[in-house]
């Protein structure tokens, strides 16, 4: 069956929760440190497109790799809820019923699910700091809070520090409590923050990753909450709502490492102290969080973001502005008991260093337009080329300052260096068309691409473009110089068609108790032709070869997957899967070989 963008996303659902057992692995032959001979592998649900985004969570999957000495990994299973409003729910629910072995979620969620205990810390503008959130999580309150979550179905494993959530406007700061009133706002499912929201005048909208870009495009919100570093890592967020209020946090976002009892239990004693251990060390992480926002502070600004900063009688009429939800928290004695403790850490604990804000990351947001798509991991990296005076003559250029070599940096949405100015710019990808906007000249640039095997750019301007920026920026091809396909990887081409099919007994082999397999055998098309992909069902993208390894990147479920690759003498092509990967993209990509037919 070629309708393979529809097949592939109920498969994955599907599949996911059929493999349990099997993505988790057993618990395997023991060596002499305890550990497991073969690697096992702990899925955890993750809601976002990447554990960047939660930098705690991402040290913890990181911590328990080198703790075991590799016999134990976690595997993130991103982007978990697709966008939903009940993403976090949907993954607190998968952790129970064992659909996955660990999640994460905030702390937020958890009054939505009839559990109060963790109310107090997203009390509004009560743990307003990171040393407080430091100090909160050293006094053993979160982990009193973790008792009874065996209610739920679900173990926790530790509350991790995260990012202190600020209000974010789409047309000026949010600073006073007038700046609220009749504002459409975006937040997370939960009860509290609703109330909190609520109680200045606003509308709550629960959105988040997707939902939220797109109301945001088309004006029906007007900000919404996160923190510093989640808005400057998606340039779209900057561009569509760039007015950061610095000193107003509303709550910080915590995490709790949730995991499936039975799962938990069935793990050996050291494969358990691991995980605590790398729990525990996570849950220390309040000062990185600081530091890392001072930075993307930085970044955040040459993006586009502009910061306001409210004054002490602003941050007060605030607090008293959110009395009617204390009032609705405090109801709960167990939850007034908290706030109390939290205020009396508080009132020792001093408050974090004001952040140092650049007079030219103030005022008003530069104009730009909204740069729409993706930015694929596999374009991060920089590029190098040279305009010689022969190519000057060719095109009519006068000026004889030749030749000229032009160094360019991509990363993760942001560019710097070569002919788009000292203050640097953004990129993003829209099908085969590829945006640059330069903060320094203030414009937009469109080309389109091509990567090739070497991860080499060819870019093509799209009119109307000045003749001479298609000239300075576009005329030569921009060769990688760093960065996954840079010019030391192997010359090869997987140019071609490729076909392979999916059978029911494949199926039965690789998902015990397979879901809907009246839907086989399926028949699978592949076309890769210069860095693009497509398949007749309509789904297509971009790749790029990093030595032996192949990287697709999938716009439609806002992930990249990247395979081992390997070419027979017939010019079939064998794929094996890089985790973290879920099993479902593992068996509709890889479980074949892909015969070449063309």
């Amino acid at each position: 069956m070629d309708g393979m963008k529809t097949r592939l996303a109920a498969f994955v659902l599907t599949a996911t929760a059929a493999l349990g057992a099997a993505a988790c692995g057993g618990s395997g032959g023991q060596d002499k440190a305890g550990g497991a001979a073969t690697p096992v592998v702990l899925r955890l649900a993750n809601t976002n497109g990447d554990l960047d985004f939660t930098p705690a969570v991402e040290y913890f999957a990181s911590r328990v790799n080198q703790l075991s000495g590799g016999h134990l990994r976690v595997e993130a299973v991103n982007g978990w809820g697709d966008s939903a409003p009940d993403a976090e729910q949907q993954v607190v629910r998968a952790t129970s019923d064992g659909g996955v072995d660990l999640g994460w979620v905030g702390t937020r969620v958890f009054d939505t699910l009839g559990y109060k205990r963790f109310q107090a810390l997203t009390a509004p503008m009560l743990v307003d700091s990171y040393t407080l959130e430091h100090a909160v999580i050293r006094s053993g309150i979160p982990a009193q809070m973790m008792h009874g979550l065996d209610g739920l179905g679900v173990a926790g494993l530790g509350v991790l520090p995260d990012g202190l959530r600020k209000p974010i406007g789409v047309k000026k700061p949010i600073l006073r409590p007038v700046d609220w009133r009749g504002l459409t706002f975006g937040t997370l499912r939960s009860n509290g923050q609703v109330a909190a929201i609520r109680a200045l005048g606003a509308t709550p909208v629960e959105a988040q990753w997707k939902d939220r870009e797109r109301r945001l495009t088309s004006g029906a919100l007007n900000g919404f909450e996160t923190s510093i570093w989640v808005h400057q890592q998606n340039p779209t967020l900057v561009h569509l709502a760039p007015y950061v209020a610095s000193n107003v946090n509303l709550w910080p976002q915590m995490d709790v490492l949730l995991a499936n009892p039975a799962r938990l239990r069935a793990l050996t004693a050291a494969q358990r102290g691991w995980l605590e251990q790398a729990a525990r060390e996570a849950a220390t992480r309040s000062a990185a969080l600081a530091e890392k926002e001072a930075k993307a502070l930085g970044d955040s600004c040459a993006a586009g973001a502009r910061f306001a900063a409210a004054s002490s009688a602003t941050l007060a009429s605030l607090e008293a502005a959110f009395a009617p939800a204390y009032a609705r928290l405090r109801r709960d004695p167990e939850t007034n008991a908290f706030i109390a403790r939290i205020l009396k850490l508080k009132r020792s604990t001093g408050p974090d260093a004001a952040m140092a804000i650049p007079a030219s990351c103030t005022g008003k947001a530069p104009a730009h337009a909204v740069v729409k798509g993706s930015v694929p991991a596999f374009l991060n990296g920089t590029y190098r080329f040279m305009l010689t005076q022969a190519d000057a003559d060719k095109v009519g250029d006068t000026d004889t300052g030749y030749p000229s070599v032009e160094t360019i940096r991509l990363k993760n949405g942001r560019l710097d260096g070569g002919c788009f100015g000292s203050a640097g710019g953004t990129y993003s990808v829209d099908g085969e068309r590829l945006t640059f906007h330069s903060i320094e000249y203030d414009t937009d640039l469109t080309v389109r691409f091509t990567v090739d095997d070497r991860g080499t750019l060819n870019l093509t301007p799209v009119p109307p473009m000045d003749p001479g920026d298609a000239f300075t920026c576009f005329y030569k091809p921009w060769t990688k110089i760093r960065g996954a396909g840079a010019a030391k990887a192997r010359r090869v081409s997987l140019n071609g068609t490729y076909r392979y099919v999916l059978t029911k007994a494949d199926a039965r082999a690789a998902v015990p108790n397979a879901p809907d397999l009246d839907t086989y055998p399926q028949l699978n098309t592949w076309k890769l032709e210069n860095g693009r992909y497509s398949n007749p069902g309509g789904l297509a993208g971009i790749y790029s070869l990093d030595g032996n390894r192949i990287i697709f990147d999938v716009p439609a479920f806002g992930y990249d997957l990247t395979f081992r690759f390997s070419v027979d003498g017939d010019g079939n092509l064998r794929l094996r899967p890089v985790p973290p990967m879920n099993r479902g993209d593992r068996f509709v990509w890889s479980y074949k070989l892909w015969k070449k037919i063309g």
